[in-house]
């Protein structure tokens, strides 16, 4: 039997169960929140929603009910809102509330998957990684993939192609310092170039993307819900597949304990393998600043 947990089920954590189980990747989905009763709620909605496609069963519980899990979901924390100009807002309330959820698992005494998706998330995958003391292939933060999805979709507007006809990735910090790979980008399967003022203009709309869901509804859950998804099923499925998750890096890029967004090859095991790319001067330089902050935000939870 595959189970998962989703930790924290408001809107993200209950979007990311209900498109888990619609794909019927798992036999068994428990979801946990500090409001038992909305997990229980969501629960009993995503079991309905599912009843004419399978059999996956849907379930409120506790920590005691993640053991054998899989994958390991973890959304819990404040969520960013309209009046927050960075996610680094986020950044004291919510690394005790994953400190809080690792001292929980730790007990269990497991291995499994851990998939970060809490804000400031390459700051609280790193928190996560550090409580746990687990082998840090196996914690794993989940935005790389949704910033660059929408890097896609900024390119294929201002192009006017298709999404699927744009092969492009974002790396780095999720947040402001993110490092759109111009370098590697193709169109219509063709190496595609960029003028400064091109750059200039497609970054300004990429880092406008997300604030322009927030401002407009409150949050962002459907991208990040299928993108997240998409991970756990290259995990469940082994498939030995590509992506951009944050982990905590041992000397790749020349980087060491921090976690950022980089490209790497998904299995069973969660990061099989770390992938370097040839980067620009530019791309390197941003990806690099971007490190710097993110460790320096890190002593000021753990001190140097």
């Amino acid at each position: 039997m595959i189970k998962i947990t989703v930790i924290g089920v408001g809107n993200l954590g209950s979007c990311i169960a209900y498109e888990i189980a619609c794909r019927g990747l798992v036999d068994r989905i428990v979801l946990i929140d500090v409001f038992h009763e909305l997990a229980e709620g969501n629960a009993l909605d995503i079991a309905q929603a599912i009843a004419f496609r399978n059999n996956t069963e849907v379930v409120a519980g506790n920590y005691e009910d993640t053991r054998g899990s899989k994958v390991i979901v973890v959304t819990a924390g404040k969520p960013r809102t309209p009046d927050m100009k960075s996610r680094m807002d986020l950044l004291v309330a919510n690394a005790k509330i994953i400190m809080s959820v690792a001292s929980e698992l730790k007990k269990l005494k497991e291995t499994p998957v851990i998939v970060t998706l809490t804000n400031p998330m390459d700051i609280m995958n790193y928190v996560m990684w550090k409580s746990m003391g687990m082998d840090r292939r196996k914690v794993i933060g989940s935005a790389g993939m949704l910033d660059s999805a929408r890097f896609r979709t900024v390119l294929s507007a201002k192009y006017g192609v298709s999404n699927l006809d744009v092969e492009a990735y974002v790396i780095g910090e999720h947040g402001d310092n993110q490092v759109p790979v111009f370098s590697q980008v193709r169109i219509k399967n063709q190496k595609k170039t960029f003028s400064e003022v091109e750059r200039f203009e497609v970054m300004n709309r990429l880092k406008d993307s997300a604030l322009q869901v927030i401002s407009k509804k409150g949050a962002t859950i459907y991208a990040p819900a299928s993108n997240t998804a998409n991970i756990i099923e290259a995990i469940v499925k082994d498939e030995k597949k590509g992506a951009v998750c944050s982990v905590v890096l041992e000397g790749e890029y020349g980087l060491k304990d921090v976690s950022l967004g980089v490209p790497v090859i998904l299995g069973c095991n969660g990061v099989e393998k770390v992938v370097e790319w040839n980067l620009d001067e530019h791309e390197k330089t941003l990806f690099r600043k971007g490190a710097d902050q993110l460790k320096d935000t890190i002593k000021t939870i753990f001190g140097s």
